[in-house]
């Protein structure tokens, strides 16, 4: 039997979270068990849904529709923007507990443009509505709400703000997962390149890598250097088979020689040896390879930080940015936003990214989207549109062009 989510919150909690939810976006909102079962709603469905609903889908439809979304929300760990079988905008947030989806939260529908006769006539094309049933959808267009991209990504933020206390012991699990999620992805497609080129599976290469890395930590911001973590852990599972024990032991080395390295770059010697310890005794406590993989990020970070004290303003002031911007990519970030976070004025914030980083604001944040849509290209569940507006950008067409930019094919060469 299914577990309600009114096992974990009061049904007056939920109710009054929701309802406050749609008074205020104007959004029909529905929350769904685990089986695409309708449990309460809110707001009025759209004339335009309700014509559709009784005349042209079949019923359950939409549920199951919105039960799919709701575990490609718990797949991705937040809000979820998809569009349903009638091209008409939604976002799904899931209620998860202890890995189990309860249900989900369905906002919408609604438009990210304004409704054009292409939005009829391509359902009456589909399904081969008649003619009068056609005219009757022309007429009820009017009644569909239209929100910008911008609006959109910030109502999905919004969404993830207001819906997570519900069920506050799960974020940081959904968090680490979605972190997992996305590194295993990395890891895959860079095994995936080692086999189709035949890298060198010897020591020497190991090593060469190794100190590609350590290199890197000295001079690199901190996603250079998880980028190139990534490729040398991807080389370890790749040369080794993927041995959990082979890997920790590799793991181990590794935090051995970022703590020297640390050391020489400035840190506290007895700050570095209390994080070495701490590390060492958490990578024999890891007992997964998703596990291990994601702690070394950690040690990463943690080293890199500990190098750069307050003499360094410049490097602090960039890197509290970069993770800044690597937290909420897929928001409607401007620069102004991330100089007030980290308080410098945005003049100055723009020249100083530019001399730590090696490239403009802009960019790097294309670069960030770029990266990390990868992960969603892999998976053949996701359009381009989804892909696009999930990692911030404004358009697919945008997305497309920044993509080839940077990688050299498009999101479809790249996908087949």
């Amino acid at each position: 039997m299914a577990v309600s989510i009114f096992s974990f919150v009061p049904e007056s909690r939920v109710s009054a979270v929701l309802g406050n939810l749609q008074e205020f976006t104007g959004l029909a909102i529905q929350l769904i068990d685990s089986k695409g079962n309708l449990i309460m709603s809110f707001g009025q469905s759209t004339s335009y849904c309700a014509l559709l609903k009784k005349q042209v889908f079949q019923k359950g439809e939409c549920f199951r529709l919105h039960m799919k979304a709701g575990k490609t929300a718990q797949q991705l760990g937040e809000a979820y923007i998809f569009a349903c079988q009638a091209n008409l905008n939604h976002i799904a947030f899931p209620l998860i507990n202890s890995g189990e989806l309860l249900g989900s939260v369905i906002i919408g529908p609604f438009l990210m443009d304004q409704p054009d006769s292409t939005l009829v006539s391509d359902l009456a094309e589909r399904y081969s509505l008649p003619s009068t049933l056609s005219l009757e959808l022309y007429d009820e267009l009017k009644g569909l709400a239209v929100l910008s991209t911008s609006k959109v990504n910030q109502l999905k933020t919004l969404i993830d703000h207001v819906l997570s206390p519900l069920l506050p012991g799960e974020r940081a699990l959904l968090l680490e997962n979605q972190q997992k999620m996305s590194q295993q992805a990395r890891l895959n497609e860079t095994i995936q390149v080692f086999k189709e080129e035949k890298y060198d599976r010897s020591l020497a290469a190991f090593y060469k890598k190794e100190q590609d890395l350590l290199g890197k930590v000295r001079s690199g911001t901190v996603q250079e250097v998880k980028a190139l973590l990534n490729d040398l852990i991807g080389y370890v599972l790749f040369s080794e088979g993927g041995r959990l024990e082979t890997v920790r032991v590799r793991a181990i080395e590794l935090t051995t020689l970022l703590s020297r390295v640390a050391i020489e770059g400035g840190a506290q010697t007895d700050n570095v040896f209390y994080l070495s310890s701490q590390f060492i005794s958490r990578l024999y406590e890891q007992h997964s390879l998703e596990d291990v993989c994601l702690l070394l990020q950690e040690v990463v970070e943690s080293f890199m930080n500990a190098m750069f004290n307050e003499t360094d303003k410049g490097n602090l002031y960039i890197r509290k940015a970069l993770r800044f911007m690597q937290d909420n990519y897929s928001t409607h970030l401007e620069l102004n936003q991330v100089a007030d976070f980290v308080g410098l004025s945005s003049s100055y914030f723009s020249s100083l990214f530019n001399q730590v980083v090696g490239v403009s604001f802009r960019e790097q944040l294309c670069r960030i989207r770029v990266e990390e849509s990868k992960r969603l290209l892999l998976q053949k569940d996701y359009s381009l549109v989804d892909i696009a507006l999930a990692m911030g950008f404004p358009d697919q067409s945008y997305y497309s062009k920044v993509f080839k930019r940077i990688v050299g094919v498009t999101p479809g060469k790249y996908r087949a």
